[in-house]
């Protein structure tokens, strides 16, 4: 894929074939300024690597900051989110599974055709069916007070 898409916020571009490689998945990934990912879980792995900037990562109970050259890597089921509280995108690199960059390009919108602004309640509803069909778990509005992410 060359082109990035737009995960609700957040935008990859899958840098592997998953035609070809059903074995991983590597993404190239950017957080615009002010992206918030909230509290959410799955039985992918996950392994963040920041190449430029610096985001917040909410895992094992708490906040961390994770600056270039730093990773991360999330075990599958651990509740994680993400927020970039900076004023400048950051870069990275992901490694998964082939399941969560299927994900990805189910829920992915090419960044040319998405508005500024939160997305239409349709784009929602279609993020929240098909991250329930991959048997991924999503904080409620109460679970992501809870680790300080107003939700609305």
């Amino acid at each position: 894929m060359s082109t990035f898409l737009d995960v609700m916020g957040p935008r990859i571009k899958l840098l592997t074939d998953l035609a070809n490689n059903r074995d991983y998945s590597l993404m190239e990934a950017e957080v615009p300024p002010g992206v918030v990912v909230p509290v959410h879980s799955h039985d992918d792995r996950e392994t963040f690597v920041v190449l430029e900037g610096q985001l917040e990562a909410f895992t094992n109970d708490s906040w961390q900051t994770v600056q270039a050259g730093q990773t991360v890597d999330i075990p599958g089921h651990v509740k994680h989110a993400w927020r970039n509280s900076t004023d400048k995108t950051v870069k990275l690199v992901v490694a998964s599974t082939a399941k969560m960059g299927d994900f990805f390009v189910e829920i992915g919108r090419p960044i040319d055709t998405v508005q500024p602004g939160p997305p239409s309640l349709e784009v929602l509803q279609h993020f929240v069916q098909v991250a329930i069909a991959y048997g991924y778990w999503l904080g409620t509005p109460d679970d992501n007070a809870t680790i300080g992410i107003k939700m609305g």
